[in-house]
């Protein structure tokens, strides 16, 4: 895995469940790279006999251009979080961020498909969450303190499926809430409350101690049907996996 910072990553721990989990032997590696040397630390790993690169801030968007083919999400939502190498040695890249949360929800028995999902936070996170909820029929509302955001997100995926900015005054009933910003703002959160159906699910894509405001901010209101997004990570993991070693683990806990 490559990023900057990278210390705190729990990717390492992950793929080696994955491994015992498979019968497989791999080693996994945190890589602390600096922008100059990015170009050459990519071409340089897989030269040497690389399987696989998870991507983490800040350089899902640099990869995008060092890459030979890109899948159709990653195209999509103009960010790569993983790379892996074909027969003929070129480079693809892949976003597995979504696909990881329809992983995790489904396993949570989140409902989606069909549903009314509010997207909370219309940033770099926001979007390849957006990409696979369309992609599995939810019905998408973003919520955003920049309007300008929303309106650029919203044309993005016009052609995608069903999604439209937030209205205090919506007619709807939300059936879940995507909270996808990096630190807790109750202003955004204020008008979301009575607008959710009474089971509502919350989903923070923070997890651990950084997911708890947002969780417990709901729980208060009476909405304990939640998860932080730990599942997520887990789950975008095993699909960075399933690219690399033709295998989709289960997912695992903490």
């Amino acid at each position: 895995m490559i990023g900057n910072p990278i210390a705190h990553s729990l990717s390492p721990q992950i793929h080696q469940k994955f491994a015992l989990q498979t019968n497989l032997e791999l080693e996994y590696q945190k890589y602390l790279v600096e922008e100059e040397q990015l170009d050459s630390f990519v071409k340089e790993f897989f030269a040497n006999g690389g399987t696989g690169l998870n991507v983490t801030l800040p350089f899902k968007q640099q990869v995008l251009e060092l890459v030979d083919e890109l899948s159709d999400a990653a195209k999509t939502c103009q960010a790569v979080n993983t790379l892996s190498v074909d027969k003929n040695g070129k480079i693809r890249g892949d976003t597995t961020d979504g696909a990881g949360l329809i992983l995790d929800l489904t396993r949570l028995a989140f409902e989606f498909e069909n549903k009314n999902i509010l997207v909370v936070g219309a940033g770099g996170a926001s979007i390849s969450v957006i990409h696979a909820l369309l992609n599995n029929q939810a019905r998408v509302t973003l919520h955003n303190r920049s309007q300008n955001k929303v309106t650029a997100v919203i044309s993005q995926f016009s052609d995608e499926g069903e999604i439209h900015a937030f209205d205090s005054k919506e007619t709807i009933k939300f059936d879940g809430v995507i909270c996808a910003v990096s630190l807790f703002n109750q202003s955004l959160l204020d008008p979301v409350v009575p607008l959710l159906n009474d089971n509502a699910f919350i989903y923070d894509l923070n997890y651990a101690q950084r997911a708890e405001q947002t969780l417990n901010y709901f729980k208060q209101r009476g909405f304990e049907n939640s998860s932080d997004g730990y599942g997520m990570l887990v789950g975008q993991a095993a699909k960075s996996f399933e690219i690399w070693h033709g295998i989709l683990p289960d997912l695992v806990s903490r």
